[in-house]
């Protein structure tokens, strides 16, 4: 399971390391006591208006994938969703030092720049984590204590 937040910076070649508690998990997940040996599935957010990548472990991604595969891939919906969703994800490799390269495409999409934009804050999110620049974090955190409400409070739907 995955959870906190940690904040880290990119570097000059788009590299980032992933924090030591969530390679902790993925190495159990995986198998791996080689930091170099653990892959993860790498994608932008579902939702256009959400500004963060979700970074899956691979057994978490093949859950996704079965599930997937078990729906009528003639639907639009389906179709669309892999669209958004599957084509642009990328599997990624960690280095020796736990870091993975962020393609540029996947920068792009959450305003990190290795020339510009470089604070980064990674979210526990249970079976996968995010990672958000510094300043979409900080906005959307603002944004959802601003909007909460006692009437849309996701803990009375856990209460049932």
């Amino acid at each position: 399971m995955f959870l906190g937040t940690f904040f880290h910076n990119l570097d000059e070649k788009g590299r980032i390391a992933i924090p030591r508690k969530f390679r902790d998990t993925l190495a159990s997940l995986q198998g791996d006591s080689v930091t170099s040996d653990i892959e993860v599935i790498v994608t932008r957010a579902y939702d256009r208006s959400d500004s963060w990548l979700d970074i899956f472990p691979i057994s978490a991604w093949k859950d996704l994938d079965g599930k997937l595969r078990a729906l009528d891939g003639f639907d639009k919906r389906v179709k669309r969703f892999k669209r958004l969703y599957v084509h642009p994800a990328q599997q990624l490799r960690l280095d020796r030092q736990g870091r993975i390269v962020i393609p540029p495409d996947l920068r792009a999409e959450i305003g990190l720049d290795p020339d510009g934009a470089k604070e980064a804050v990674f979210t526990g999110d249970s079976e996968k984590f995010l990672l958000w620049s510094q300043e979409r974090w900080q906005q959307t955190r603002e944004d959802d204590v601003a909007a909460s409400d006692a009437s849309d409070d996701c803990a009375g739907l856990l209460s049932r």
